[in-house]
């Protein structure tokens, strides 16, 4: 596995290559594949409730009109090969080169690119967010972002002793 620090360009390369490699064997594997169906589920649920409570709406007229912030240029640094990798086994592909040179490597013109987010994205509320939400939606929201990020993060941590174990 290549380090955080290397360019973007190299993590994706490197994720496309354990896929096509790996891949097949890593979903055999019934508890990596139970926790990237439960995985999935969750994101669909944070999805769900951001729509619900009126997130999407509100990012999107910040992102359209006020010129938005948060998927700015270098967010995608943070993502490394496995996180990757997960996009893929979930058959989310990954953008070869930026919709937008000034923003993240994963932003699209409607959103996010890809399924599975770091962390980061998935659990940061703007100012914005927590003066407008009520606070019994910021709770249900908080809450389904708190099971995806927990989930995601039992399943990188599986997968992560499972390429250690292995012997490619």
């Amino acid at each position: 596995m290549i380090g955080p620090d290397h360019p973007i360009e190299e993590k994706i390369s490197s994720a496309i290559a354990l896929h096509e490699n790996i891949g097949r064997r890593l979903l055999e594997q019934r508890d990596i594949r139970r926790l990237l169906e439960g995985y999935e589920t969750a994101i669909e649920e944070t999805w769900r409730v951001m729509e619900e409570v009126g997130v999407v709406s509100i990012c999107t007229a910040c992102a359209t009109r006020d010129g938005g912030s948060c998927c700015g240029r270098g967010i995608e640094n943070r993502f490394d090969e496995v996180l990757l990798l997960i996009n893929l086994l979930m058959g989310s592909p990954l953008p070869l080169k930026p919709w937008d040179e000034t923003g993240c490597w994963f932003l699209g013109k409607t959103g996010c690119r890809i399924k599975a987010r770091h962390t980061i994205c998935v659990n940061y509320l703007c100012p914005r967010l927590t003066m407008v939400l009520e606070k019994k939606d910021l709770s249900r929201l908080q809450e389904a972002i708190g099971q995806e990020v927990a989930l995601g993060f039992l399943l990188e941590d599986a997968i992560k002793k499972w390429l250690l174990s292995i012997d490619r």
